[in-house]
């Protein structure tokens, strides 16, 4: 996948109102957001599992937030998962998602400039407000109802423009791309086939 500068024809096509499901579909045949959730709930029980043997540093950020698991819905589970998903890779949760808790529209338009890649989270009070999706230090999305559904649409995105993943969540996005899409499944990265394998025991 080629590097993140961006055309202005990709501009207008990453523009938010303009993005449709459907050019994933055309070039991949997937149906992005059905293979991806269904996939991902699919694997849930075992991943839940898997987590738990995790030790060290990464062990102790993964049990904490499955803590809170039980006191979640469907949505917020699978935005557990995924962080916790991340953390067992050996990569950084804070890599794909920030989380703002009672800060300004101004503060956060200045940081979003500063994202490569990221899924943004605006909480105010006890509930979520907003998640966006920032490319390129663009919004690209925003409004959307649905962390998990988010974190699609953003490896939607890396795909369909051809982007490259981005090196600190490497092994997170191939989990999207392969594991939870079914594309490119038979050229797994070691690590990707370990968990593969774990999986399906």
């Amino acid at each position: 996948m080629k590097e993140g500068w961006v055309s202005p024809e990709e501009r207008n096509f990453m523009d938010g109102s303009r993005w449709d499901q459907r050019e994933f579909r055309r070039i991949t045949t997937v149906h992005l957001e059905r293979t991806f959730l269904s996939n991902l709930d699919n694997w849930t029980p075992q991943f839940l599992k898997i987590f738990l043997t995790k030790g060290g540093v990464a062990g102790t950020k993964i049990k904490h937030m499955l803590d809170s698991l039980s006191l979640q819905q469907v949505e917020g589970r699978r935005d557990v998962v995924i962080r916790c998903l991340v953390e067992f890779l050996g990569e950084s949760a804070e890599e794909l998602i920030k989380d703002y808790q009672d800060v300004t529209k101004d503060a956060i338009e200045e940081d979003i400039a500063q994202h490569v890649m990221k899924v943004l989270v605006i909480n105010g009070g006890a509930t979520q407000e907003d998640v966006l999706i920032v490319i390129e230090g663009k919004e690209i999305l925003h409004d959307y109802e649905s962390v998990a559904k988010a974190y699609l649409l953003l490896m939607g995105f890396i795909y369909a423009m051809n982007f490259s993943y981005p090196p600190k969540l490497k092994y997170t996005f191939e989990v999207f791309q392969k594991l939870f899409l079914q594309l490119d499944v038979l050229k797994m990265s070691p690590k990707v086939t370990v968990l593969h394998k774990k999986l399906v025991v």
